[in-house]
């Protein structure tokens, strides 16, 4: 939102500071243009990429690393339950989504209540294709669980197998790692 008013605002004042010179209305604009390129150009630097969004992006189920991230998180769901116990607000897991064109979707939610069978779950991360949600809060069984992250008080991170996985897909497709994905797979603990 203050980056849109910043856009307003330098657009305004482009446009009347320029009314003051002798410019035609398609010079101001091509100000106001280069003016805006200019806000979001200044935004991105400051921001240093603190707003860092990968955005879903697909992962093939069957890409050898996200396999063995499923693995070790259901491998692991032992030490999700004693973790749990001390953080209950601090854990988000994975689970499968059936989505209205019967495709499955991984999103996340966080955990509100771990049980021996279910998992009651608040939705955090909405699929991309449109899927039947009455609410966001609903039940899942502990076997569909394909993963769990608990951020502990120290700003450390446990589990997160999979997006562990899905940051070294994308280090293998694109060649590189995003700064601030490099700052937050170093938070991981249990490497």
């Amino acid at each position: 939102m203050l980056k849109l008013i910043l856009h307003i605002a330098v657009a305004a004042a482009l446009w009347l500071g320029l009314g003051y010179i002798p410019f035609e209305w398609p010079v101001r604009m091509i100000f106001v243009v280069l003016g805006a390129f200019g806000v979001h150009f200044v935004w991105e630097r400051l921001s240093n990429g603190s707003t860092l969004y990968l955005g879903a992006r697909p992962v093939p189920s069957d890409d050898p690393l996200m396999v063995e991230a499923v693995e070790k998180a259901r491998n692991s769901l032992d030490l999700l339950r004693t973790l749990y116990t001390e953080h209950r607000t601090d854990t988000v897991i994975r689970f499968p989504l059936r989505t209205k064109s019967g495709s499955i979707e991984n999103v996340c939610g966080d955990l509100l209540e771990l049980g021996n069978d279910t998992a009651r779950i608040y939705l955090r991360t909405l699929p991309i294709e449109e899927a039947e949600l009455p609410e966001r809060t609903f039940e899942v069984a502990v076997a569909e669980i394909s993963d769990w992250q608990i951020e502990m008080r120290d700003g450390s991170l446990r589990g997160g197998f999979t997006n562990r996985a899905m940051f070294r897909i994308f280090e293998r497709e694109e060649g590189a790692v995003h700064p601030a994905a490099k700052e937050q797979l170093a938070r991981f603990t249990d490497v």
